[in-house]
């Protein structure tokens, strides 16, 4: 055993050395503690002292000492602590060695459990499965000894049953040991056990399938698929994955059986985590193909072309064999699994193509396809056999509901204000038609209908829209009325009138003195004249039905006249060219008033309105209206004014008639003259006119007065004939209206040949 040395051997007195009889230097109560002090030299020149933490230590219950030996027969915690020695010589007795390095025992409070466990902590093992135990203390120099139901097996750290069998159950332990010292573990259970016997069934109700169907085998061990793998066999050889045959954990599937699939089925399991664990073989399950697959049979149950909405309609599918499960499918869309689809209230999305699918497990068979077609019973229509439906008292009402089929399939059924009808002494029924052969006020009502299929009971149409029916107790007259109740309208204003019969189906005639010229409930005169006014009424009409309404006076009236004057002064002709126009509405009223030319509105709204003579403008139409906000809002149009050449003219006539003033006032003053002067006998030729043009008067050089003064009094004559043809002239400018005062009066002594 390996020393462990205290001290240094180059110290004299030579130096001893401490050291523990054992592996370890950790201790567990009642355990034997040996310590050796060692001294160089031989042990027999020298006694020995021992010390704990530095004090002597005594012999004691536990201590004693032998040699250079101290034993502890039964440590305790209380023994733990720093251990040294020294040597004190036997026969020199003050000799003594120096003490050996401190060497530290320690004692545990508690004394240990070695730790047993199973290599694979399974709670059961399969036979010839490897079982392994394995067991441990903390510590050096333990040996360990196991034990089975008390009986010893062998020693080693690890047991191992390398193939167990059921007689290895039990319960198992180990015991550490070391020196005189030994601890047990805990019992350990061991439990082996045979593998679970494979179960091998068919998913389905039967064992006789069809070509193409699918067949699927399952082998159920305890435990389920996440523990175990499969091994498969058919008479007796094991199968493989091919294109049909596949495994999926427990379950073998054929995909597409054939015939050649028949044959005795047989299975095991094989652990998947526990490699070399293996189950017997499950007992042989025999399949049977058939060679041919019939198809499932469809049917409705009443093979009408077509359902009516709220109809019951019942389909079947039926296929030979056990086992069948049948699917419903509507336009490739899965409805219900059962025998029978049954629609208990049919609605129009009912409508399509149906069929049914066989099946069982994942093998289906498709039936021929049946189309069902649902539609609403056909929507009544109740009509009046009238324009009206608004009576009087004991005429005829016939009602009619229609539906198309005709009246051989339909029968019909007939509601006011939704209680059902009857016959009565006034109403009666014929096929599709209801009369009422003469009205009364309690008659008046909602009324509806609706079909009732013939043949096919439960049918029945919808009710139509309600037809309200008003019975009149008294005949009124049509209300008449205008739109404006003025006293009277003006020319071109708008006038409405309006006639009104309660109920419908009425035809309204208008009438003026009696004379029919319009057939609509209103009558309007877009632009009033004098010649609508008159009396007026209207007459309200259905069938051989006619009232006349009361007599209504429209009187149509003139509007004010507007009247537009020319008043242009002198002063305005001198100062420029400028025309001034009035305009006047004389009826006592206040007004405003507005201006056009052309057509055209122009600004300004008082009476008088200044015009600037240019040429555009002596070519242009003026005119005026009166404008206000009360009625009438505007007068009449006055005529129009255009000034044409006014202007040209009044400047012709200024610079003119200052020369005329002045050639009146020397004619008259030569006239004078030669009456009193003239000498008789002398005659001259003279001109034959007194005035004349531009255009002589550049060809003559003497004095039109003094040739003149030579002429004879037949001369005279001539001059008064000038004289009044001068006055025709200025009268024919008079009646432009241009020249007014003392200036007319003047210019009408004088004439021109050209003006």
């Amino acid at each position: 055993m390996e020393s462990i040395e205290i001290g240094s051997a180059d110290m004299e007195p030579p130096q001893p050395k401490l050291s523990i009889e054992f592996e370890w230097k950790t201790f567990y109560p009642t355990e034997k503690v040996t310590l050796k002090c060692s001294i160089d030299g031989g042990s027999n020149d020298w006694g020995y002292e021992w010390f704990r933490n530095g004090a002597p230590i005594l012999v004691d219950e536990d201590i004693s000492f032998s040699g250079n030996t101290l034993s502890i027969s039964s440590a305790k915690v209380s023994h733990s602590g720093q251990y040294t020695c020294r040597g004190k010589h036997l026969t020199r007795t003050p000799v003594t060695t120096g003490q050996t390095k401190a060497l530290q025992l320690d004692v545990y409070v508690d004394r240990p459990k070695p730790d047993i466990r199973k290599d694979h902590w399974f709670e059961f093992f399969y036979t010839e499965e490897e079982v392994q135990l394995g067991c441990n203390i903390s510590g050096d120099g333990w040996k360990y000894d196991w034990y089975k139901n008390s009986e010893t097996l062998i020693t080693d750290p690890t047991f191992t049953i390398s193939s167990a069998s059921l007689s290895d159950t039990g319960v198992y332990h180990c015991k550490a040991k070391r020196g005189d010292f030994s601890v047990d573990s805990e019992t350990l259970q061991v439990r082996v056990e045979e593998p679970p016997q494979p179960k091998l069934s068919i998913e389905s109700e039967w064992k006789t399938f069809y070509p193409t169907e699918k067949v699927t085998l399952k082998c159920s061990i305890d435990g389920g698929p996440k523990e175990w793998g499969y091994e498969w066999f058919r008479n007796g050889a094991q199968l493989s994955v091919d294109k049909d045959i596949s495994f999926s954990g427990d379950t073998l599937s054929i995909s597409l059986v054939k015939v050649g699939h028949s044959g005795q089925y047989t299975c095991r399991g094989k652990h998947l985590k526990r490699t070399p664990v293996t189950t017997r073989q499950a007992e042989a399950l025999q399949l049977h193909i058939y060679d041919n697959t019939p198809k499932p049979d469809i049917r409705k149950h009443r093979w009408f072309e077509f359902f009516y909405t709220g109809e019951k309609v019942q389909l079947g599918c039926n296929m030979p064999g056990d086992g069948w499960k049948y699917d419903w499918y509507k336009d490739s869309k899965t409805l219900i699994t059962d025998p029978t689809f049954t629609i208990s209230s049919a609605s129009l999305s009912d409508t399509g193509v149906y069929h049914c699918k066989a099946k069982r497990g994942d093998f289906s068979v498709d039936s021929e396809t049946l189309r069902v077609r649902v539609q609403e019973p056909p929507e009544p229509k109740l009509s009046i056999e009238s324009e009206w439906k608004t009576f009087y008292l004991t005429e005829k009402v016939t009602l009619k509901c229609s539906i198309d089929g005709g009246p051989n399939e339909w029968g019909y059924e007939w509601f006011k204000n939704r209680a059902r009808l009857s016959v009565d002494k006034d109403i009666s029924f014929s096929g599709n038609t209801l009369s009422i052969s003469s009205a009364k006020a309690s008659h008046s009502g909602q009324y509806t209908c609706r079909g009732k299929h013939l043949k096919r009971t439960p049918v029945t149409t919808r009710l139509t829209e309600a037809l309200q029916l008003d019975i009149y107790v008294n005949t009124t007259k049509p209300h008449i009325r205008k739109d404006q109740w003025f006293e009277f309208f003006y020319t071109e204003e708008e006038v409405h009138l309006d006639c009104n019969m309660p109920g419908d189906g009425w035809e309204f005639h208008w009438y003026k003195k009696s004379k029919p010229f319009i057939a609509k409930p209103n009558h309007t005169i877009k632009s009033a004249s004098l010649s609508d006014t008159g009396v007026y009424h209207c007459k309200a009409k259905r069938g051989d039905f006619s009232v006349d309404s009361e007599t209504l006076q429209v009187q149509v009236e003139a509007r004010p006249p507007a009247v537009l004057s020319l008043e242009t002064e002198l002063s305005d002709i001198m100062s420029g060219n400028i025309l001034t126009l009035r305009c006047n509405v004389s009826d006592g009223k206040q007004w405003s008033y507005a201006w056009f030319e052309n057509g055209q509105k122009l600004n300004g709204s008082s009476h008088m309105f200044k015009v600037t003579a240019t040429e555009e403008t002596i070519k242009n139409e003026f005119k005026c209206k009166g404008i206000r906000t009360e009625r009438p809002l505007y007068s009449a149009l006055s005529e129009g004014f255009t000034a044409n050449n006014i202007i040209l003219k009044r400047k012709i006539l200024l610079a003119i008639s200052g020369c005329l003033v002045c050639c009146i006032i020397i004619l008259i003053i030569g006239c004078l003259v030669l009456r009193f002067t003239r000498k008789p006998g002398k005659k001259e030729t003279v001109q034959e006119d007194l005035f004349f043009s531009m255009a002589d008067s550049k060809n003559q050089t003497a004095s039109p007065l003094e040739e003149y003064m030579d002429n004879s009094p037949i001369e005279m004559e001539e001059c008064e004939e000038k004289e009044e043809l001068l006055t025709d002239h200025v009268s024919a400018v008079d009646e432009d209206d241009v020249i007014k005062g003392p200036l007319h009066n003047l210019l009408k002594i004088i004439s021109f040949k050209n003006l």
